[in-house]
């Protein structure tokens, strides 16, 4: 073969080889998932959240068997917690998990899990309550303002943490004056303010620059959420663990992604999540603890208030409860359901 030859035939043999990878690919393409499910998550990779939503990911992308492709996007990449309920109800985002806190604005109800009333309440009382009447009442208001399925019972994040950088907190009376950021949410400020503290909503992804410069004393977090984020390397030292709420994420797809999905697809979800819950509430309960202790082995120094310190700033927040929820705009029957339905499980 002559050499002209040789590099004719070389060329040939690199555009056919060209030319059949690309048709590969458009193979591969049409052979890609029928349907998509994009998850937003303001927390780290590391979060319990985010690692409850991968294993829930994983587990809906095995049982599909490849008809449903699922991605996770981490640490506010594509939306702030507080802008995730908006961007779910605009059709704009598929699937996000955010406290209700980020919602009350929307739905003032959303607001009954931060009131007096579930202060001091155990684990097991506040899914009792969220897994029932009251928590089917709620959802279906989710539903209907966000536009969105929510898709099966809440998960956990855990019981909120106040931390501080310089001052240690003892009594809840200590956080008189102090600058507290605290996740947003109506309930939240009134709380704080009840405190004698300064409350300041800041998004979770600006924390750690507002306790470096000061622009706040401490946070209302978790100890989760600490070890996560390592918030020590950003001045946090202690924590006060007055137990004051319970904090959940609600699931939930816009209904802009679950209306594409055929029946069984939209069964899957449910199903696959069903399936998972009590694992994930418990994990992430044990993940509290955990972090504690590492929260613990990196300086951060965590108070167990009295008990009684604590039942003398329950009875103060209870007799303000009225006229939070009056403040607030949430429905009073509502609240007296849900009360009732706590009543009945002490």
């Amino acid at each position: 073969m002559f050499a002209e030859d040789r590099e004719d035939y070389v060329k040939h043999f690199v555009k056919t080889a060209l030319t059949t990878a690309a048709a590969l690919c458009t193979a591969a393409a049409s052979w890609a998932a029928d349907y998509k499910l994009d998850i937003s998550l303001d927390t780290g990779p590391t979060h319990i959240r985010n690692e409850s939503i991968m294993k829930f990911a994983d587990e809906l992308t095995a049982r599909s068997e490849g008809k449903l492709e699922v991605r996770v996007f981490h640490a506010a990449s594509q939306y702030k917690g507080a802008n995730v309920p908006t961007a779910l109800a605009q059709g704009a985002l598929d699937m996000g998990a955010p406290l209700h806190q980020h919602f009350s604005k929307i739905i003032p109800e959303a607001g009954t899990v931060l009131l007096p009333l579930f202060y001091g309440a155990t684990p097991d009382e506040i899914h009792a309550v969220w897994d029932g009447p009251a928590g089917d009442a709620m959802n279906a208001m989710i539903e209907k303002k966000l536009r969105v399925k929510v898709i099966g019972r809440w998960f956990d994040l855990g019981y909120g943490t106040v931390f501080t950088t310089e001052k240690q907190l003892n009594v809840p009376e200590d956080m008189d004056g102090m600058k507290m950021r605290v996740p947003g949410g109506a309930a939240n400020m009134q709380r704080y303010s009840t405190f004698g503290a300064n409350p300041v909503s800041i998004p979770l992804s600006d924390v750690p620059q507002a306790l470096q410069r000061g622009t706040v004393d401490g946070i209302w977090s978790t100890q989760e959420t600490v070890r996560s984020a390592k918030l020590w390397e950003s001045g946090i030292a202690y924590g006060f663990e007055d137990r004051q709420a319970y904090l959940q994420y609600v699931p939930m797809i816009s209904l802009a992604a679950w209306d594409k999905y055929p029946e069984d697809v939209q069964t899957l979800i449910v199903d696959t999540w069903e399936d998972m819950i009590d694992d994930v509430r418990s994990v992430a309960m044990e993940r509290q603890l955990a972090a504690r202790e590492i929260g613990a082995e990196n300086g951060v120094t965590t108070i167990d208030p009295a008990p009684e310190d604590l039942a003398r700033m329950r009875n103060k927040l209870m007799a303000g409860q009225a006229q939070v929820v009056e403040e607030l705009g949430i429905d009073p029957d509502f609240v007296a359901m849900v009360q009732a339905e706590l009543a009945k499980l002490r």
